[in-house]
């Protein structure tokens, strides 16, 4: 059940909460203390569901920063996009309450491809048994990483590929993942070769390989990494950027 489910009770409220959000827009703005107070329980809710603990309703920093998220949420909602509003404030709530505790933590941890090496991907249940729970220190960055995958999943899907094709598709040497990435970043900074690649969802091998001097059948052993790598570059996934880009600057790539 989503959080979403568990506000929901009432049809009235749910149906009429984006009406109540244009009126505030419009000028009404005298409607939004009411909005907020109402909603307080779901930002709660968000709030919790983030930072694995109860809320202080009368001394939390986490629920000031949930409380000013609903409200810049009620301010940037565009209801021309289709999403609803609890689901775009839900959003802005993570966002905001990820940011805050980012700064409460030096030595962010990243996530490598390593993490792909495993069939658990297939199974969500085992995604958040297994990968999900852990320490406080590094609770956000899991709670941003599963949103983050289930992103990736969408999009390798459009390209034919899975997350279980990524196993053993992953160059295992560092040397080679630098490649690969290298590869991946051309793609990506060359637009002729980009919107072929996402033209035809494959690369355009021919055009690649007047321009980089890669032996044809190491990119073609390689080709569901690179589109791995080219598909985070060209996105907003910036727990798996930081990773792409610690390989890059050789720093620790095995997330340690």
């Amino acid at each position: 059940m989503t959080i979403l489910n568990l506000f929901s009770k009432s049809l009235k409220k749910a149906q009429s909460i984006e009406e109540t959000v244009a009126k505030i827009k419009n000028g009404e703005t005298h409607l939004k203390e009411g909005l907020i107070d109402d909603y307080k329980p779901f930002i709660l809710k968000v709030i919790s569901t983030v930072t694995g603990k109860f809320v202080d309703t009368k001394n939390s920093d986490e629920l000031s920063i949930g409380l000013m998220a609903f409200n810049e949420a009620i301010e940037s909602y565009n209801s021309d996009k289709n999403v609803g509003f609890l689901n775009f404030a839900e959003t802005v709530i993570k966002r905001r309450i990820v940011d805050y505790l980012r700064k409460d933590y030096k030595n962010r941890k990243v996530y490598p491809f390593t993490y792909f090496q495993t069939n658990d991907f297939d199974n969500k249940d085992i995604i958040e048994n297994k990968y999900m729970v852990v320490e406080a220190s590094t609770f956000f960055d899991n709670v941003e990483l599963k949103e983050e995958i289930d992103l990736f999943r969408t999009r390798l899907k459009d390209f034919g590929i899975s997350l279980s094709d990524l196993v053993g598709n992953v160059p295992k040497h560092a040397d080679s993942k630098k490649m690969a990435i290298g590869i991946a970043r051309i793609l990506w900074e060359n637009k002729s070769l980009s919107d072929m690649l996402i033209t035809k969802k494959t690369i355009p091998m021919s055009q690649l390989m007047k321009i980089v001097q890669v032996n044809r059948k190491t990119v073609e052993r390689n080709r569901k990494f690179i589109i791995a790598v080219y598909l985070i570059l060209n996105s907003r996934l910036e727990v798996l950027q930081e990773y792409v880009s610690n390989i890059e600057k050789g720093g620790n790539n095995h997330g340690k």
